[in-house]
């Protein structure tokens, strides 16, 4: 099917993000590598744990509550496979590791009943339940590790086309990482920590490909094990307006030119602990932060801290009583109240409503050890609380100013991302944002900048109207009008491949039959003041276009109409598809 997609159409523009619906792959596991609840302790169990070398990660207290696990959908259930291995058990580590031909008790097991063939170094290849639709977007994240010194191995990605792509992936050696791990070979005995790598294949390159399959082969290190996890895909995806929320920022805590070294300012710059980030170039241009808007002036609050700075850091950091030109300041004439302790809300000036696609992104830094914090999500028909932990905020990849409210420079700071998704509250409209309850009474907590993809709520419903008038060829629609999101017309039964076929699309309904123009024609035009756009039509007859509707509220009620017209050579040059005019509400 072709698509037009039109992003400008006169009242019609958006700042439009591809959201991305992740999809995780099942693969086709070959390995039990993984050490669950219930299978350490036994090296013989013939159905059991068996290790790629000479440890795996420890699972026996269920998946880790990490960031690396939640985004990706590893095997969480003990006694079955849960690792594609690229390797030979036999031969990793020179063979110091090989199977035991009969069952004694020691770290190495016999070969298991579910391992049919010991060299799994060939290519080992996964097949996708339903081909994906690759996009301009696209991207795939590959969880792995490799042990006994790391190494590469290649991922290839099979399109329906018959086009395959290869990517190189590599990893340091697995042993000694943040992630549980489980030592003494076969036995699975609780050990040192171990590494993953998470790889991001840009897929982009491929837009317009549908992938089928993918292998990992071609390893570099052959005395090495290699145990791939999970793997992600981003497919191609319908835009989706992505709102930067307006913030109730209670707090100037960023550092922006000059603001640095003026500690005592009335008006100035404060920490919301020991230290701050340095915006005084600006806003840094990087990838986890250009989706946001942050704050770029000086001189006003620029994030909602949550804390009470007086008492961070055991009191170490309280505000001064006068005046001292210290690196400690006096409680600055913009904060009325110390204790942010409370819950700090933000109402929504434009209410959003959720689909089945959205979710929200909170930009955030905890201090002094780093907490856990919550954030409410409040609906006109209820509200919803997701908790979020954050790591100290020293030695991350942005610019940072030490010295309390003195701002001098110092250590690189951490800034963390969290996703919510809202997609199972779909219909709901979103009317504030509450953040509260930061777990560490001795440190603080800083919101940057939050995210909500969705669409911006009317107070009239939207609608789909089909007003017929064709002489032939249908149109439907995928869209319900919301507000900010993409309209989209499908015609169907057209010509195949025709080059003379056109959308015309207008604001409002009024009908024009075609026979008081051509007397011949019996269809009708049902767009006003159309405007024509020339049309791709695919082999099937079939030709898409999408407009892309800017967020704004006064366009809620606006019908907005398309139809599909094809010149033919016949008594009647024209054919008409049935008209449809969508109206932009809830």
């Amino acid at each position: 099917m072709e698509r037009l997609i039109i992003p400008i159409l006169t009242l019609f523009s958006g700042s439009l993000l591809l959201a991305q619906n992740t999809v995780s792959v099942a693969l086709n596991y070959n390995f039990n590598g993984i050490v669950h609840a219930g299978e350490a302790g036994f090296p013989d169990a013939v159905n059991g744990f068996r290790s790629i070398s000479d440890r795996a990660l420890n699972f026996t207290a269920g998946v880790p509550n990490n960031p690396e696990f939640t985004r990706f959908n590893v095997v969480s259930t003990p006694g079955v496979l849960d690792t594609v291995h690229l390797g030979n058990r036999n031969t990793v580590a020179n063979g110091a590791w090989a199977f035991e031909s009969s069952a004694n008790g020691n770290n190495i097991g016999i070969q298991p009943v579910w391992l049919t063939s010991v060299d799994q170094s060939s290519p080992q290849l996964t097949v996708l339940s339903a081909s994906l639709d690759i996009g301009l977007n696209s991207s795939a994240s590959v969880l792995f590790h490799v042990s006994n010194g790391g190494g590469s191995f290649d991922v290839t990605f099979v399109y329906s086309s018959g086009l395959t792509s290869v990517h190189s992936v590599s990893a340091a050696d697995w042993f000694g990482g943040p992630f549980p791990g489980c030592d003494n070979i076969d036995n699975g005995n609780s050990g040192a920590g171990l590494n993953l790598t998470e790889a991001v294949i840009d897929l982009s390159g491929f837009a317009g490909e549908s992938m089928v399959a993918m292998t990992f082969g071609n390893r570099s290190n052959l005395g090495a094990g290699y145990g791939i996890y999970a793997v992600n895909v981003e497919p191609d995806s319908a835009p989706e307006f992505l709102n930067n929320i307006p913030l109730q920022y209670n707090w100037n805590g960023i550092v922006h030119a000059g603001e640095a070294q003026l500690p005592d300012q009335a008006n100035g710059y404060r920490s919301i602990a020991d230290r701050g980030l340095d915006f005084t170039a600006g806003v840094p241009s990087q990838p986890l932060l250009d989706s946001y808007e942050l704050v770029a002036a000086p001189g006003v609050a620029d994030l909602v801290m949550l804390g009470n700075r007086n008492t961070v850091a055991n009191g170490s950091l309280a505000f001064d009583t006068v005046v001292d030109g210290d690196d400690i300041g006096v409680q600055p004439a913009w904060l009325s109240q110390v204790d942010l302790t409370g819950p700090q809300t933000t109402t929504l000036a434009q209410q959003i409503l959720i689909d089945g696609g959205s979710r929200a992104d909170v930009l955030f830094q905890t201090t002094q050890g780093g907490g856990i914090f919550d954030v409410t999500f409040t609906f006109t028909n209820g509200s919803v609380t997701a908790s979020m932990r954050g790591s100290d905020w020293v030695g991350g990849a942005f610019l940072g100013r030490d010295s309390v409210d003195s701002a001098q420079p110092g250590l690189p700071l951490r800034i963390e991302n969290e996703s919510v998704d809202l997609s199972p509250l779909s219909g709901s409209i979103l009317t504030a944002i509450t953040f509260s309850n930061f777990s560490n009474p001795n440190g603080s907590c800083a919101i940057l900048a939050v995210n909500v993809s969705g669409c911006l709520s009317c107070a009239n419903a939207g609608s789909v109207n089909n007003l017929g008038g064709g002489a032939g060829p249908t149109i439907q629609t995928t869209s319900t009008g919301a507000l900010g999101c993409v309209m989209d017309w499908t015609a169907s039964g057209l010509t195949p491949n025709s080059p003379l076929g056109f959308w015309t699309v207008g604001l409002g309904i009024t009908p024009l039959p075609i026979s008081l123009i051509i007397p011949s024609c019996t269809s009708t035009l049902f767009v006003p003041s159309p405007l024509t756009l020339p049309a791709v039509v695919d082999p099937q007859g079939s030709s898409t276009l999408e407009l892309s509707p800017q967020a704004n509220p006064a366009l809620c009620g606006t019908v907005v109409t398309a139809q599909f017209i094809e010149i033919l050579g016949a008594t009647c040059p024209l054919i008409l598809s049935d008209a449809l005019a969508i109206t932009i509400g809830n």
